[in-house]
C-alpha cells in the first residue's frame, strides 16, 4: 500500500522552488528595480514625486507629507532620492531628515553588508566600504542624512557628489 504525502509538503516543495526560481531583480532597495520604488515610499510612510531625468539616469524624491502621523504636524521631516538607471536599476540612494529612515527597505539585500554593531540609533557616523557598497551616514540627535550606492553601477559620467538630497 503507498502512503501518500500530505498536501502540507507537496505546497511547501512548489514554494520552495518558486523562491529560487523567482527573478531576484524585482526585490526593493539598492540593486532593486524602480519599479519597486512605490513600495519603499510605503514602507517608509512617504510620497513618491515626480520622476526626474539626468544623463544616463534617472531620479525619484520620495517625502513625508506633514499631513502624516510620522510628522508630528510638520514638525518631523524625512526626504529619500533614489537613482535608477536607464535599465531601471537602482544603483544609489541618499536621505536627510529629523527621521531616520529604515536603512533595511533602502539598501535592500545590502543591508547584510553593514555590521549589526554599528547601527545603533546612538552612533553620529558610520562608513561601510565594501567592493559592493558604499554607505555613509552622519547625524546628531535632531538630524540625520547618509547616501549609499554600488559602485559598479554608478553610469558612466556619473560622480558620487551627485548622490544627495536635493531642495524641491
Amino acid at each position: 500500500m503507498k502512503k501518500k504525502r500530505p498536501l502540507v509538503l507537496s505546497v511547501f516543495g512548489i514554494l520552495l522552488c518558486l523562491f529560487f526560481l523567482l527573478p531576484k531583480n524585482v526585490r526593493a532597495g539598492l540593486d532593486g528595480n524602480r519599479t519597486q520604488i512605490a513600495q519603499d515610499a510605503e514602507k517608509l510612510g512617504l510620497v513618491a514625486g515626480p520622476v526626474t531625468n539626468g544623463k544616463g539616469y534617472s531620479t525619484v524624491t520620495l517625502t513625508l507629507p506633514a499631513t502624516s502621523p510620522l510628522s508630528m504636524n510638520g514638525r518631523k521631516t524625512l526626504t529619500v532620492r533614489e537613482f535608477f538607471d536607464t535599465g531601471g536599476t537602482i544603483f544609489a540612494v541618499a536621505w536627510e531628515g529629523s527621521l531616520p529612515p529604515d536603512l533595511s527597505v533602502l539598501l535592500g539585500d545590502k543591508m547584510t553588508r553593514v555590521p549589526k554593531k554599528n547601527l545603533s540609533p546612538y552612533r553620529h557616523q558610520l562608513f561601510v566600504q565594501t567592493p559592493d557598497l558604499k554607505l555613509r551616514v552622519i547625524g546628531t540627535a535632531r538630524f540625520r542624512a547618509g547616501n549609499a550606492w554600488i559602485p559598479t553601477r554608478l553610469p558612466p559620467g556619473f560622480r558620487t557628489d551627485q548622490i544627495r538630497v536635493q531642495a524641491p
